[in-house]
């Protein structure tokens, strides 16, 4: 029969390595596990300079959309001013197509009254006129055709 000690101190050697084993697990807090400082070292810093190439590309995306959103506001002030601007336009031309056109504001309506007459009698005078427009018309091309007639028979 073996000595109990012995078995004793086979399990207690197991315990100890198992507890190495377990301490130098948690000394894995180093990042790799390693124990070699300067390794340690240069690994905090290669990941600090990846957190601020990240951030720095973050903030250039940031600026990106910023400036990419005030372009749209910039193109949506012009639409904006552009369209006023034919309201504007086409607001001026009906006024200029309406001078002229209508009663003008604050005249009498007697005096309206007096010129609607004076309308008819203006329209009878063109009406005479037409008439005699029409002779004249009828006159001057029996002239040409004479006038022709005598350029052929030449």
């Amino acid at each position: 029969m073996p000595h109990p000690r012995g078995e004793v101190g086979a399990a207690a050697a197991a315990a100890a390595a198992a507890a190495a084993a377990a301490a130098a697990a948690a000394d894995d807090d180093d990042d790799d596990g390693d124990e070699d400082d300067e390794e340690d070292e240069d690994e905090d810093e290669d990941d600090e300079e990846e957190e601020e190439e990240e951030e720095e590309e973050e903030e250039e995306e940031e600026e990106e959309e910023e400036e990419e959103e005030e372009e749209e506001e910039e193109e949506e002030e012009e639409e904006e001013e552009e369209e006023e601007e034919e309201e504007e336009e086409e607001e001026e031309e009906e006024e200029e197509e309406g001078e002229g056109e209508g009663e003008g504001e604050g005249e009498d309506d007697d005096e309206d009254d007096d010129d609607d007459e004076d309308d008819d009698d203006d329209e009878d005078d063109d009406d005479a006129n037409d008439e005699d427009d029409v002779d004249d018309d009828e006159r001057s091309m029996e002239t040409s055709k004479s006038f022709e007639s005598g350029l052929i028979g030449q």
